[in-house]
């Protein structure tokens, strides 16, 4: 660690390294993610963007970091259901349309947060809907890629174990009123099943760290599914609780298993302790894969390394983002599309 307690990514193997899961949020906190981007450093990133409570969308901040940064970076965009809850449009095609759009206009994929309970519940669609089936055909049809966030933590519908903060941030979900996730993975199969040549990237390892055996069935049945490896409450230590058997699921499923970190500029917006915050997640990430043994760092119990190949790590680290996103995020959005306004 640096003095300033800014951690220092000097120590880690010289790889290229490229975020697939980035939530640029705030365009006035763009000098704070190019830090982040000098110091660990990257090769290229992913801006993910998801809707606002009030309909509108994270695609106009995206937009302006892409307009404004002169490396390489990738956009999945979210969809605006402003027409379907406000105007009552036709989903079906109004969703598929807007997948259609996306694409043409220089975005790289779709980031989906529909499966997140609290935003499935407030979007009472079910996931494998008729009315979501123009998206997910189109999607199919246009080889577009997906980031889908899926379930939660487990404990979050656990009233003796949801912690105060998940609380505080409207992931309580024990009250009954909820999707449980066994649903959520029913309606994903379903999903999967009519349209198997999707290209998805499940975020937060689907939240299946505490269960690699499923895990790796899971991968095994749709073979064009990954995994992203933004961190979610607990997932490093439960690598680390059994870390033989996480070590060979990583090196079996080397060419599935994508970079991701969920750096935040609703984070970043607290100024140096937000900065710490996601320095210091990306360096636990970086640390699990690459040191092997027992370790600890500030702010985290005891975890133990996963000591994996530099062979695997290049294409967790960027090999595999590549061949999902290709070797260039292609030409910028269209300056004035929006498929809605406002980025906050």
């Amino acid at each position: 660690m640096r003095s300033n307690n800014l951690p220092d990514f000097t120590s880690f193997l010289p790889l290229p390294v490229i975020d697939s899961h980035v939530h640029f949020v705030h365009p006035e906190r763009m000098a704070d993610v190019l830090r982040i981007i000098e110091a660990v450093p990257y090769q290229a990133l992913q801006l993910v963007c998801i809707p606002n409570p009030d309909g509108t969308n994270h695609n106009p901040a995206a937009e302006y970091f892409r307009e404004h940064y002169d490396g390489p970076v990738y956009i999945s965009g979210a969809l605006d259901y402003r027409p379907v809850v406000n105007d009552g449009a036709d989903p079906v095609e109004t969703l598929a349309q807007q997948v259609i759009a996306l694409k043409q206009s220089g975005y790289n994929g779709l980031k989906l947060i529909e499966g997140k309970p609290n935003v499935r519940k407030s979007l009472p669609i079910p996931l494998d809907s008729p009315a979501y089936e123009g998206m997910w055909s189109a999607l199919e049809r246009e080889n577009f890629p997906v980031v889908f966030h899926v379930a939660d933590p487990d404990e979050f519908w656990d009233p003796a174990a949801c912690p105060d903060w998940a609380k505080t941030s409207g992931w309580d979900y024990t009250d009954g009123s909820f999707p449980s996730k066994e649903d959520l993975y029913a309606e994903v199969d379903h999903i999967l099943a009519r349209h198997p040549d999707l290209i998805i990237t499940f975020a937060h390892f689907y939240f299946l760290a505490n269960d690699l055996e499923r895990a790796a069935q899971f991968l095994d049945r749709h073979p064009r599914v990954c995994f992203d490896l933004t961190p979610h409450t607990g997932m490093y230590y439960e690598f680390s609780q059994k870390p033989a058997e996480a070590r060979d699921f990583f090196n079996r499923y080397a060419d599935r298993i994508l970079f991701g970190t969920d750096t935040d500029t609703r984070v970043l917006v607290r100024g140096e302790s937000g900065m710490r915050f996601m320095l210091n997640q990306i360096y636990l990430i970086r640390a699990c894969l690459e040191w092997e043994g027992e370790f600890s760092l500030p702010g985290y119990g005891p975890l133990h390394g996963l000591g994996l190949d530099r062979q695997v790590l290049e294409k967790i680290y960027s090999a595999n983002f590549l061949r999902i996103y290709g070797e260039d995020p292609g030409r910028k959005p269209k300056k004035n599309f929006h498929l809605s306004g406002g980025s906050t």
